[in-house]
């Protein structure tokens, strides 16, 4: 039986931060042969994800180590599909469908801004509104945010050649936004990305977040891009 405690809950999020390597993988197969290449990459650990999750749930069978990592689930993941599986189809969807830059950004809001949220609810959230079922709290919230601004902040960015550590990894000149950027942070689009990621984390509680955050933050990122093109 797993029981929930706040020292499993940091395990799990410490876990869930290693999922950082997909769109590692994806990085290194896009800049090695192609952006496809690398969407393919995810997409065969998807098809081995999916096919663990088959053997656990139909067949009972349960892979070694893939095993004791499920001793860190929810009891309600042990009884479904798990975690890193929305996760990985997030990152594709999120790296299909938006700049490189947005889906990187939605990527990391998922991992640290969830993480943030989950950690300082558990700890300190009391503000828990019932017209979200009142299992988040404003506390998470108000975590998620911050965590998601300053992952804005370092990712977001505009200028000649994007002179940031990843900039060779986006393989993206965002020059043509250079003329919109405060000083080189695009504000607008932190702001937009960072309160859907923490809102869609707050308010979603029958759909993944590990999906939705990525896919509805990355979304709005990209609608607000799109924007900052035209003027």
């Amino acid at each position: 039986m797993v029981v929930d405690s706040y020292g499993k809950e940091v395990a799990r999020k410490v876990i869930h931060v290693f999922a950082l390597v997909y769109p590692a993988i994806y990085l290194f197969f896009a800049a090695l042969f192609s952006h496809q290449a690398g969407l393919l990459a995810l997409g065969g650990l998807l098809v081995l994800g999916i096919i663990v999750e088959c053997l656990r749930l139909q067949l009972g069978v349960h892979l070694p180590l893939i095993g004791y990592l499920y001793n860190f689930r929810r009891k309600k993941e042990l009884e479904g599909v798990g975690a890193e599986i929305y996760f990985l189809l997030g990152v594709i969807v999120s790296l299909a469908l938006f700049d490189r830059p947005v889906a990187l950004a939605a990527i990391l809001m998922t991992v640290f801004g969830d993480l943030a949220a989950a950690l300082a609810g558990k700890r300190w959230g009391r503000l828990r509104p019932q017209v979200f079922g009142g299992k988040k709290s404003i506390e998470g919230f108000a975590a998620a945010l911050g965590v998601n601004l300053l992952v804005g902040v370092l990712v977001l960015r505009a200028g000649p050649g994007v002179p940031l550590w990843w900039g060779n990894l986006l393989g993206v000149s965002l020059d043509s936004l250079s003329a919109c950027s405060f000083g080189h942070v695009l504000w607008p689009l932190v702001a937009v990305m960072s309160f859907v990621a923490a809102l869609t984390e707050l308010t979603i509680l029958k759909v993944n977040d590990n999906l939705a955050i990525p896919v509805i933050s990355g979304f709005a990122g990209q609608v607000v891009l799109m924007l900052l093109r035209c003027f």
